[in-house]
């Protein structure tokens, strides 16, 4: 804080323009600084204030301003800053590569995951020393983030280039072992989340396996870290081998948050079992969700055992529901 108490007195007292341009990009520097050591927003909200006082903003200031809202959750304005720097300024390769580096953050907080991949693409091919460490690093969860097993495969070949036991490379090996089927990359990611020591992500491995010791160790570690919506899946799972689960199921799925997950859980157990009291579960989360067309077939299903009339009625009114909101 000294230095920003300094900073300010020599503002107060220059009277050449430049020099005091000078003096407040230090004083942003400062204060953003100090936002991303205490993580105090007043910090920031500071360093966005004193940078619209300048009319004239060079690289630096623009580069900062980006950053500010980035760090304040506004990647749209982040974006534009950035490649507003970009068009309007001659820059040297190392600092393009820099700004290029946080035009794919931006990119990647808003969204925009495939101008995020393609962005650093490029950057991995033409940047050098951290700044291409750091692209590689963030283009593996823009990889996972897009979800194909094409990135899932890209991300992977880049995490094994570190030959570093990390959270991504164990998700990108259990992504790939579901995939493919695989125990062998089911393996090496229970391996890693074990080495990693993170309960969670070795509980998330262990659910996609198919064996019984694996399901029930994951249901373990569920309870212990009470994560009841994940715990839902391994018993599922295990209610293929064990029908007697079904009412454990049914118990616990009362009491978890409404979601796609669980109403298809429901539906599908269901489907299975023909209980009546599964079917009515999933129609309470679909109203909830208010998944029209699930509920259209669902209504029209549960006529053939009560109310037909008035089921099919709600089935019917449904679909029309249905049908008016894709028009929109």
């Amino acid at each position: 804080m000294e230095r920003i108490v300094e900073l300010e007195e020599q503002i107060k007292k220059e009277r050449n323009k430049e020099k005091r341009n000078t003096l407040y990009i230090s004083l942003i520097q400062e204060y953003h600084n100090l936002y991303k050591k205490y993580k105090n927003t007043e910090f920031l909200d500071r360093a966005l204030s004193i940078a619209n006082k300048i009319e004239k903003k060079n690289p630096t200031v623009l580069n900062i301003l980006g950053l500010i809202y980035l760090e304040k959750r506004r990647p749209d304005i982040a974006i534009l800053t950035f490649k507003e720097l970009l068009s309007n300024y001659n820059l040297n390769n190392e600092d393009k590569n820099v700004i290029l580096y946080n035009l794919s953050l931006a990119y990647f907080q808003k969204g925009e995951l495939l101008n995020a991949y393609n962005t650093l693409k490029g950057l991995v091919l033409n940047s050098r020393g951290e700044i291409n460490v750091l692209s590689k690093k963030l283009l593996v969860k823009v990889c996972l983030a897009l979800g194909e097993i094409r990135y899932i495969e890209e991300a992977r070949e880049l995490l094994e280039e570190f030959n570093i036991p990390s959270e991504e490379l164990a998700i990108a090996y259990a992504a790939l072992a579901k995939y493919y089927n695989d125990n062998k990359l089911l393996k090496k990611a229970k391996d890693i989340a074990i080495v990693l020591g993170n309960e969670k992500i070795l509980a998330d491995i262990l659910s996609i396996s198919d064996d019984e010791e694996d399901l029930r160790k994951a249901i373990q570690i569920y309870e212990k870290l009470g994560d009841h919506n994940s715990e839902l899946k391994p018993l599922y799972k295990l209610s293929n081998k064990d029908p007697s689960l079904f009412a454990q199921i049914l118990e616990k799925i009362g009491n978890l948050e409404d979601s796609k997950d669980k109403l298809v859980i429901l539906y599908d157990i269901y489907r299975r079992t023909k209980i009546l009291q599964f079917l009515k579960e999933a129609i309470k989360t679909a109203e909830k969700l208010q998944d029209y067309l699930f509920l259209a077939r669902a209504y029209s299903e549960l006529a053939n055992y009560e109310e037909e009339v008035t089921n099919l009625r709600k089935a019917i009114s449904f679909y029309e529901k249905y049908i008016e909101k894709s028009q929109k």
